[in-house]
């Protein structure tokens, strides 16, 4: 393998360090199958930033999923032959290949994989969990290399929507928290809308729910239930988990959602909790033509600088087709302050939620007697609202006209995050029922479900979709009340909110009926 090794090329920006705070168990199994996913791309590199004026026009023209899919059959199938063919050549198994998703999808030992892609691969337990991880950097065939723009399946790391967990106490009845509806009227949202034409998608990672949660809820809430189909991928029904963070999350996602889109369809994409999962989910949720989701709420990321640079450019592509397919995908920004939890003195925002193709969304908590009208920064110190300057993207167009404060990393102005926010802290909570019993979650992602329905009853109400929201939200600031008070801040490390926008609560909080018109009136290009 002297002369194949000779042929590799280092894939830019692929390099891994072991995961933080788990424990080295070994390393894998030499003969034990290894399913991975290349991404292909054209090898003329892009034309324009991403989120840059050039950019946000090119992924604004009218397009259809089959006219897509054509077009990426011309665009991509040789790059995809080229990898099947090496593939092929040595070895591997091959799976399916997409020219839609530009991916193909391979399998082989562990050994065959550290020849062919120098992948060092080892198993870590975290506590929680045993996965596999990979160490180092990727390379890649010569053969393949210039049309190569991510591997994804080697490294199993979960990612986060809550840690540590973020709740109040759970209860058998005793009223804590709010319902989602409760919650949605401190901000005008409407819940008399007709949204049977709706369907919104929900990434669920790692876990699952009950049936008889969600009825629960919904009659807790005196809501007619809605439609919710689950889309699992091979192998898993999408019946309840065995992980407690994640079966909370899909409920608090479920019951939000259900709450306020009575009669509307709610498609769950199941997926295992990684990188490779996410991208993969949010992917099949933006083409499936069966639902057709016009929303996707997503509670899950981690910080950028988990990331390496063909994960996010891979998760891009996906990000890019739903704004030209006219999806709405919404992020929660995290909840681990200006530091995402990092203990490494610097300042991280979450990905996606800093992709200049989503929407993010930040948290904040009651002051004085609760009402809406006053709120801070969430911050209970431990836990509270992502927030601050990306590391890995520029400004984009939307946001140039707003006061973008520099990074505390580097002294740059990049793309700010999060756009939005509403209520996150764990007082007074979102009611929710789990495993039979009600309690009061909180959270960025309790806010962004209920930023995703607010938007899809603006859908409903213009009979269209709207794709990338944020041109129109920071086009309409007068649809937010900006918060002022507190900051994310981690031992001084961190940000002030303010008037306008700022990195903690980005434009603000709706105001729903100023919002729902903003967004009812924009045009479609």
């Amino acid at each position: 393998m002297a002369g194949a090794s000779e042929r590799r090329v280092p894939l830019a920006g692929s390099n891994r360090a072991a995961p933080v705070g788990a424990t080295l168990v070994g390393d894998v199994d030499p003969d034990g199958r290894i399913p991975i996913v290349v991404y292909v791309k054209r090898r003329t590199p892009d034309k324009f930033a991403p989120g840059s004026a050039g950019d946000l026009a090119r992924l604004a023209g009218p397009i259809t999923r089959h006219q897509l899919a054509t077009e990426r059959h011309r665009s991509h199938a040789r790059a995809i032959a080229r990898v099947v063919r090496l593939a092929a050549e040595r070895g591997l198994t091959v799976g399916r290949s997409d020219p839609v998703a530009r991916t193909v999808e391979l399998q082989g030992t562990a050994r065959q994989m550290a020849e062919i892609f120098g992948a060092t691969l080892r198993t870590y337990h975290d506590g929680e969990r045993t996965f596999r991880a990979r160490v180092g950097g990727l390379t890649v065939p010569a053969e393949i290399a210039p049309w190569t723009r991510a591997i994804l399946g080697f490294d199993q790391r979960p990612l986060r929507t809550r840690t540590p967990l973020v709740r109040a106490e759970a209860d058998t009845g005793s009223g804590s928290g709010l319902w989602p509806t409760d919650v949605a009227a401190l901000y005008g949202i409407p819940l008399d809308r007709d949204v049977s034409s709706i369907c919104v998608g929900v990434i669920a990672l790692g876990g699952g729910y009950l049936a008889s949660d969600l009825a629960m809820a919904v009659a807790g809430m005196d809501r007619p239930p809605p439609v919710v189909v689950n889309v699992p991928p091979a192998g898993n029904d999408g019946s309840f988990g065995s992980n407690d963070v994640a079966d909370q999350e899909i409920a608090l996602d479920l019951q939000v959602l259900a709450g306020l889109l009575p009669k509307g369809k709610i498609a769950v994409y199941f997926a295992e909790n990684s990188a490779a999962g996410l991208t993969g989910a949010i992917h099949q949720a933006v083409f499936d033509e069966k639902h057709a989701p016009q929303v996707i709420s997503v509670s899950w990321g981690s910080a950028e600088k988990y990331w390496t640079e063909p994960g996010r450019d891979a998760m891009q592509a996906v990000l890019a087709d739903a704004a030209r397919l006219r999806v709405s995908v919404l992020f929660a920004s995290g909840d681990q302050l200006a530091t995402s939890g990092l203990t490494d003195g610097k300042v991280h925002v979450w990905f996606p939620a800093s992709s200049p193709y989503a929407t993010s969304c930040g948290g904040t908590q009651p002051v004085g007697n609760g009402a809406a009208a006053a709120e801070a920064v969430w911050n209970a110190g431990a836990v509270g609202t992502g927030g601050g300057i990306s590391d890995a993207f520029p400004v984009p167009d939307y946001q140039l006209h707003v006061t973008l404060p520099e990074s505390q990393n580097d002294g740059a102005i990049r793309r700010g995050v999060p756009d939005v926010a509403c209520a996150a802290s764990a007082s007074p909570g979102y009611r929710i029922i789990v495993n039979g019993q009600a309690m009061a979650m909180s959270g960025t992602s309790a806010a962004t479900p209920l930023w995703a329905a607010l938007v899809a009853i603006a859908v409903a109400a213009r009979g269209e979709q709207i794709g990338l929201l944020n041109a129109a939200l920071y086009s309409n600031p007068g649809a937010f009340r900006a918060v002022v008070q507190g900051n994310n801040r981690v031992g001084g490390r961190g940000y002030d909110a303010g008037p306008g926008w700022n990195a903690c609560t980005g434009l603000g909080v709706p105001k729903g009926a100023d919002l729902l018109a903003a967004l009812t009136a924009i045009p479609v290009a």
